[in-house]
Order: structure tokens, then sequence, then C-alpha cells
């Protein structure tokens, strides 16, 4: 006989050593031999039935032991599976969060007993239906839909992702789990991002691969946050090379995001940008911008940071606008000079002939 081949001693066995010990290594050995290949159906029968004496344990640790053997099992009795999702959470949890064949209907249930330690193994579940995922969002409590967003396994619609913006507007701890998602929709950055915090904003820019016109306003956000304004001093802004060297080494410094800053009138973004992009010393990028009569050198800098030729007019003229607001000593807020460097910029018909159309229309988004 094989030896791991069951027999009807080992179900006598249960009843004659009753010690914790015994019975869980039975549990294990059992187990091992119904997930085998070689288990005979005489042998699946004697299992099941020493599952069903297990169960009903009055011996905690028995069933806890027996739900960690079964939890990878590929499939058991009905009976067997009800009992141990509605036991004690240190026999329900692990079943619950790593049993396979569990229904939408047997999660569902799982969730509408209201518990919450069994709530969280449903949401931790390595794969779950888009049903289920808006059933939890629903019905369950904050602390298990930040769970469910956090996984990454778990189908979540867009219908979801609403009502979770709906419901957990004033909640930072959402907004977290939603940020760090890998996959979240473009849709559900632009209804969150402008809630967001300057750390939550950051992150967004730096690990997700978002459109163009998203990432200009989330950069200009985090910007503004850090008190980024036109001024007639140069002042060195730690907070701002910090940014531009996040973007910088997570390959989100795009030559698009770059020349659009220019265009927007953050200047100070503009050259911490080229000192990466270039590698050229800060000092010397600024003396080099406002030279404008000996725009070789501009162009040479620029190409060093691989700003496309075509970008070329639109950071010409934006730093035109600046060096009139600069060195003319007129005063002017910060809405007023965007939209006066955006005028000037689609006003020359080369440059809008140059730009793409996307870059264009943003830029005319932003003086409509």
């Amino acid at each position: 006989m094989n030896k791991l081949e069951l027999s009807q001693q080992d179900i006598e066995n249960l009843s004659h050593d009753l010690s914790v010990e015994n019975k869980a290594l039975t549990a294990q050995k059992v187990s091992a031999y119904y997930n085998g290949k070689d288990i005979s159906a005489k042998g699946r029968k004697l299992a099941e039935d020493i599952f069903r004496i297990m169960v009903e344990d009055v011996q905690i640790k028995v069933r806890e032991v027996l739900s960690e053997s079964l939890k990878n099992c590929k499939s058991i009795p009905r009976d067997i599976v009800l009992k141990l999702i509605n036991d004690k959470d240190s026999v329900a949890v692990p079943f619950i969060k790593y049993y396979d064949n569990l229904t939408d209907e047997d999660l569902i249930s799982i969730i509408e007993a209201q518990n919450l330690n069994k709530q969280k193994a449903v949401a931790l579940r390595k794969s779950l239906s888009a049903n289920v995922s808006q059933y939890i969002v629903d019905k369950c409590p904050e602390e298990v839909v930040g769970v469910l967003i956090s996984n990454e396994g778990a189908d979540i619609q867009e219908p979801a992702f609403d009502t979770i913006i709906s419901k957990y507007s004033g909640s930072e701890d959402i907004k977290k789990h939603l940020v760090y998602r890998s996959d979240l929709p473009t849709s559900v950055i632009e209804k969150i991002v402008n809630s967001l915090s300057e750390d939550l904003q950051r992150h967004l820019i730096i690990t997700h691969n978002l459109p163009n016109d998203i990432a200009t306003d989330i950069v200009e956000q985090v910007k503004e946050k850090t008190t980024l304004r036109i001024s007639e001093e140069y002042s060195s802004d730690k907070q701002i090379e910090d940014l531009v060297h996040q973007l910088y080494t997570s390959n989100h410094l795009t030559p698009s995001l770059v020349v659009r800053a220019i265009c927007m009138g953050d200047l100070k973004f503009f050259e911490y940008a080229l000192v990466y992009l270039s590698n050229t010393p800060l000092l010397e990028v600024r003396k080099i911008l406002f030279n404008l009569q000996v725009d070789f050198m501009i162009r040479n800098l620029l190409r060093k940071a691989f700003i496309p030729k075509s970008m070329f007019p639109a950071v010409f003229s934006a730093l035109n606008v600046i060096k009139d607001i600069r060195f003319g000593c007129q005063k002017s807020d910060r809405a007023s000079f965007i939209h006066k460097v955006i005028e000037r910029i689609l006003s020359v018909s080369s440059t809008s002939d140059e730009l793409s159309e996307d870059d264009v229309n943003y830029l005319i988004s932003k003086i409509s």
C-alpha cells in the first residue's frame, strides 16, 4: 500500500489519541494526500470524512491547522467549505483569503455578515471580480475599502472608483491608497488631483504614465504649493529642484513638460530642468538664457537638453516675454503673466504650426 494511502485506521486513531498535536498532524497528512495526484476514490471519501470530523473539533487549534492545510486545495465539498468560512476568524480568515473556489455569491455572503476581519480577507484575495469589488465599496467600511484599493488583483471599474471618490472625499487615507494603486485610471486621477497633498501629487507624476496635459497641471499645482512666484530676484528654491530631480530620475522630465513650464512662466522649473537634462551648471544656464542677443548659445543649450528643434520658437517667445517683464520693471500677477506669455506664443504663426496640436490646445485652454 502507498504510504500516503489513507485507511480506516487513520480515522480510528483520531478517537484513540485525542491530543491536539496528533489531530493537527493528521490534518496536515490527510490534506496533503487529498491535494495529491494519486488519490483514489476510496481515499478521497475517507479524507473528506476526516475533514468533517475535524471541522467540528472543539479544539480551535485543530480547526486552524485544518484551514491552513485546506486553503490551497483545488476543490473541497461544499459543507466543509461553509463550516470553515463561518468559523471563528483565526480559522476562517486564511481560508477565505486563499481558497480559490469560493464563488462571488460566497464572497458576497461573507461581506454581508459584517465581520471586519473576514471582509478584509475577501478584499485581500489575489483576484476579485468587478461585482465583488463594487459590493465591497458599497457595503464595507472605509478600512476594508482601503484594503481593496491596495489589492492590485482586484478588478475595480470606474463606477466603483466614482463611489469611492464621492463617499470618501475627505479621507486622506483613501486618497493615498488610490494614488499608490498602479493601474489608477486617468479619469480617476483627473477627479482627485486637485484635492491631493503635495506629496501625493509628486507620487502621481513620478510613478504614473500620465497624459501631458494632466502631468503639466499636476506639476503646476505642486510648484504653486511650494510658493513659486514670478520674482525680480533669483533665489534658489530647493523644493523646485527636488521636484525636477524626482521627475528626471523617474524619466518623466519630458520635453513637452519642460517647454510647457516656460510657456506658463515657470522660469525656475525650466532652469533646473535644463540643468539636469543638459548637465550644465545652474549659473551658466541662467547666464545663457538671458543673453538673448546670442541665441545660438541658447539653441546649443536646448540641443544638449534634447529639446526638439520644433519647440525652440515657443521657448524664445516665452523668454522674450519674461525679459520684457523683468527688465522693464513691469509689475504683473501670475495669471496675467501666464496669459501674456501664451498669447505671445500663439500669435507667432510658425510657433503654433510647429508645436504639437496637444500642446497648442493645452495653451489655449489656459487663456480661454
